[in-house]
């Protein structure tokens, strides 16, 4: 695997052979830095070590205290990889049941300890699926980021299922940096791979301005949905919720220029 220097934003073909290899074509990541140079490191595998990766957080992640009071029973739910980190790095320990929206959350919160239930991937499969052990099953508590994609507690609720909801970190936005705009500005095929509406509604004031030819690798229908209609960008939407089903996407995009052709999502 194509490593990278520990402070690098950016890096591309060092003349190494290796991958299928495609020219003018940039890949832009604007998760937190952690998540971006771990799925930079995917993107390398699967599409090869030619095209220039720039990482551009649009987010950082920042645990907000105190850690709410879980009572004997209660079951914490976590919704992203970033709750179960938070909630460890604010004192929380793991042991008993938790549940998760979907594989990599549930992998950290069973590093940390917990006997997990593995959701789907999306939050509404989530809630369906929680429901259904029914009322008797212990209170339900969201541990989430001070943005969230829909309203868990109260979905749970409404099913009859006791639940209640705290923010344990804060997604702090961050400016598109000078790299990224000038990618945005240049003639590149550029692949934007997006995780969350809100990384969506980030970057959109950067794709309105675009020149580049952009292919946006959208993890949900609602993640496309808060991409704006104007940027002029060409939308794919995964087949389903998680990073395996993105980077199919990508590499789709990275191979075929046409892929967009006919793909459901495309704008």
């Amino acid at each position: 695997m194509y490593r990278w220097p520990a402070a690098a934003t950016t890096w591309g073909d060092t003349g190494q052979q290796g991958g299928r290899g495609v020219t003018g074509l940039t890949v832009l990541l604007t998760r937190p830095d952690a998540q971006s140079r771990r799925f930079a490191a995917r993107v390398l595998d699967r599409i090869g070590t030619e095209p220039r990766i720039v990482i551009a957080p649009l987010m950082r992640i920042d645990p907000v205290a105190p850690l709410p009071e879980l009572l004997p029973g209660d079951v914490p739910v976590f919704t992203s990889e970033n709750g179960v980190e938070s909630y460890a790095r604010l004192g929380g320990r793991g042991g008993g049941t938790a549940w998760c929206v979907g594989p990599r959350t549930a992998a950290a919160a069973r590093r940390l300890g917990f006997d997990v239930a593995e959701g789907p991937g999306d939050l509404a499969g989530l809630a369906v699926a929680i429901a259904a052990e029914g009322a008797g099953a212990g209170r339900i508590v969201h541990l989430h980021g001070t943005h969230v994609a829909g309203d868990l507690a109260g979905m749970l609720r409404a099913a009859g299922r006791p639940a209640d909801e705290a923010a344990i970190y804060d997604q702090r936005a961050l400016p598109l940096s000078r790299e990224a705009r000038m990618v945005l500005a240049g003639t590149d095929r550029v692949l934007v791979p997006l995780f969350s509406a809100r990384s969506a509604r980030l970057l959109a004031p950067g794709l309105n301005r675009a020149q580049a030819d952009l292919r946006i690798a959208a993890i949900s229908p609602a993640v496309a949905g808060a991409l704006p209609l104007q940027s002029g960008a060409k939308i794919a939407v995964a087949a389903r919720p998680d990073a395996e089903a993105v980077l199919d996407v990508l590499a789709e995009l990275a191979e075929n220029a046409g892929f967009l052709e006919g793909r459901h999502g495309a704008g």
